[in-house]
């Protein structure tokens, strides 16, 4: 059994850095290792006893986690027995394909200063809510969908706030609440700090998380 997970930059695991490393950035080749067995997704893989699979990206968006998870799905071993995990992340983020550099996502060009982009993104907003919203249901329905009928178990959470779930999914842990949100008051909660400086979780969040979801995991029966 192999964990299969998607997400954004809270499966990725940014701003997880060894402090063994000079000048370490999450992308950093060296860092791969640590950032991926300290990210909740490889925490919950050893606590599990399993291997896990990252096809996380930062900024990712919910279309473009759908559109990973798919091509992920059409190249499978059908012989292998994998489980999919799932962080969404927020409705409000898009992605395209670029044929030379593969998935563009919005929050780096809205995060670099660039003006066509900054001055239009109010205007963006205020029309795509709505649109985006849908994306984000159909991405979870076409994903559910296609685990349930291939008789693949799924681990899903929101790392990020989103849309209420239409669907009352039973397979998504804590309902409509986010990853960071929890982690904010389980901090506050405990007198901790779950969080690093940019709102990622830190190495302590990553771990605390695991505990709560791995009580769900077992009492669902789901691995």
């Amino acid at each position: 059994m192999k964990l299969i997970g998607f997400g954004c930059s809270f499966t990725y695991g940014s701003e997880l850095l060894n402090p063994e490393l000079e000048q370490t950035w999450d992308q950093q080749i060296e860092n791969i290792k640590y950032r991926e067995n300290k990210v909740w997704l490889g925490v919950l893989a050893k606590r599990l006893g399993l291997e896990a699979d990252n096809y996380s990206q930062p900024a990712c968006s919910n279309y473009a986690i759908q559109e990973i998870f798919a091509e992920w799905f059409n190249s499978r071993d059908v012989q292998e027995s994998v489980t999919v995990v799932i962080g969404w992340t927020n409705h409000m983020r898009n992605s395209w394909w670029h044929e030379d550099h593969g998935w563009i996502h919005d929050g780096f060009i809205r995060n670099q200063g660039q003006e066509l982009f900054k001055n239009s993104f109010k205007d963006w907003v205020n029309y795509s809510k709505k649109r985006n919203e849908i994306i984000t249901n159909n991405a979870k329905l076409f994903v559910n969908s296609v685990c349930k009928s291939h008789n693949i178990p799924i681990i899903q959470l929101n790392a990020l706030s989103n849309v209420t779930n239409p669907y009352q999914l039973s397979n998504c842990h804590q309902g409509d609440q986010n990853m960071h949100d929890v982690l904010l008051l389980e901090g506050k909660r405990l007198n901790k700090n779950f969080l690093a400086d940019g709102g990622h979780p830190n190495e302590s969040g990553h771990e605390h998380y695991v505990e709560m979801l791995y009580s769900w995991i077992k009492a669902k029966n789901i691995v």
